[in-house]
């Protein structure tokens, strides 16, 4: 049984494709909810990041406040790297634990979201990498469709991202995320079923 690690940019389908996959009985696991646990209020994410950057990065509520945070990471690189010095060691263990809890029950595959896998390196729980591509304009366009952030914070993502040509080099396995979806369906089952 193997562990994929499923990455792509911003507006590359991820969400969408991990349901896909979960449609097909394989259990997935997603690093970003993850991280919004352990940033909910009294969690150990929150304590350390409110340790680090002040209570300025708290809503009136004691919840983080997410645009701020967002903001000051887009300003200052130094900022980010700290969050991620926060964040991202605890993700993994609770990442790692998670993907025990599931190898328990013997699936056929284990595929975890992780949106910044080029980034930050494979972690060693990680056996093989599904990088979904797509040419960034349409990038750019399906992050615009969602409504949540103008373009040019889009545009700053994309650019705090790993380009594309970085993804695809750490790829095992690249689904092109624009043909129909049932067409992927039928590329990742034929990549998840019965692979030991």
């Amino acid at each position: 049984m193997k562990v994929y690690g499923l990455t792509g940019g911003i507006g590359s389908g991820k969400t969408t494709i991990r349901q896909l996959i979960e449609a097909l009985g394989i259990p997935t696991l997603d690093a970003d909810a993850i991280g919004r646990e352990l940033v909910a209020p009294n969690q150990p994410g929150l304590v350390k990041i409110v340790q680090t950057f002040g209570s300025d990065v708290l809503t009136e509520q004691g919840e983080l406040n997410r645009a701020a945070l967002r903001q000051r990471i887009l300003e200052n690189p130094d900022a980010k790297h700290k969050l991620e010095a926060i964040l991202h060691p605890m993700i993994r263990e609770r990442t790692q634990a998670a993907i025990e809890q599931l190898r328990r029950q013997n699936p056929p595959a284990i595929v975890v979201e992780i949106p910044l896998l080029a980034e930050t390196g494979k972690p060693d729980y990680i056996d093989e990498t599904i990088v979904l591509d797509l040419p960034e304009a349409m990038q750019l366009q399906r992050a615009l469709q969602r409504g949540t952030l103008p373009e040019a914070d889009i545009r700053r993502l994309m650019e705090n991202q790993a380009s594309r040509e970085a993804r695809l080099a750490i790829a095992d396995h690249v689904i092109r995320t624009d043909p129909p979806l049932e067409r992927i369906k039928q590329t990742l089952q034929t990549l998840l079923e019965d692979r030991n």
